[in-house]
């Protein structure tokens, strides 16, 4: 799927798809039935020979657009499920923080308050682009060196380290979840086939013999529909990339209602 398509705001997208649709019809009746005519006749029997030879297509061209919307679907919320986890893991990180001596107490905090802000106002707009910065990969690195770095001196001290370290770990490999969602994408050879199945789709709706109304309404409805299947597919396919992708919620709620209160004043 061309890479601009996921810049265009889902309400204008599922228009754009829909107007295609019917487009499709039109000029399959205006410009290619009379080919197909042509080609194949128009005799009585034209419509069961169709119907016998494009039985097996539908039925493997409808399961193909139905495993792909559910993989989509499942990718969309294998990353939605990433995000909470990270927003998550981030909590139990920072207020483990908390017990730490200073200054370390004060330098990580501050290290992770940063890092939930770079993520908000700068790594996810990059994600709404397909990018990922490298600010967000430097800062998780920069945590676990001062986490390295620092010794404990008591049992205590040790065993809040340890729950740390382990918060540190699971945070990462929610991140490391997150990020995949902005480069997990269906592959391109199955958009070739799934558009090379709608156009001839398309040309088995308009080479059936029939009155030209009949056909236009039956052609319009059938291809609309087809149209939000692939609708729902794109929207699904990426779901950070477009304008309308996953939002924050879950670490923007974080930040307001546990990290705000610790930022400085002034």
């Amino acid at each position: 799927m061309p890479d601009f398509v996921y810049d265009i705001p889902l309400n204008e997208l599922a228009v754009y798809f829909a107007l295609i649709a019917v487009g499709s019809i039109i000029f399959g009746l205006l410009i290619i039935k009379p080919i197909l005519r042509i080609l194949m006749g128009a005799g009585p029997d034209l419509n069961n020979a169709i119907g016998y030879g494009t039985s097996a297509f539908s039925l493997f061209y409808g399961l193909l657009l139905g495993l792909l919307t559910v993989a989509a679907y499942q990718n969309s919320e294998r990353v939605k499920e990433a995000i909470l986890g990270e927003a998550t893991a981030i909590s139990s990180f920072y207020s483990d923080m908390s017990m730490y001596p200073e200054p370390i107490r004060s330098e990580l905090k501050a290290m992770l308050r940063d890092y939930v802000l770079f993520t908000l106002h700068k790594e996810w707009a990059a994600h709404r682009k397909g990018q990922i910065l490298d600010g967000g990969i430097n800062r998780a690195n920069s945590l676990r060196q001062q986490l390295a770095v620092f010794e404990p001196e008591t049992e205590s001290q040790k065993i809040i380290h340890a729950e740390v370290i382990s918060n540190f770990q699971n945070f990462n490999r929610a991140r490391q979840q997150r990020l995949m969602g902005v480069v997990t994408a269906i592959p391109n050879v199955l958009w070739y086939a799934v558009l090379i199945g709608a156009a001839i789709n398309i040309l088995l709706l308009v080479a059936l013999r029939m009155p030209l109304r009949q056909q236009f309404v039956l052609g319009t409805i059938t291809a609309v529909f087809l149209g939000v299947i692939l609708f729902v597919i794109v929207a699904l396919d990426r779901p950070l990339r477009s304008v309308s992708g996953l939002d924050p919620n879950p670490i923007k709620l974080l930040w307001d209602r546990q990290m705000v209160w610790d930022e400085p004043l002034g």
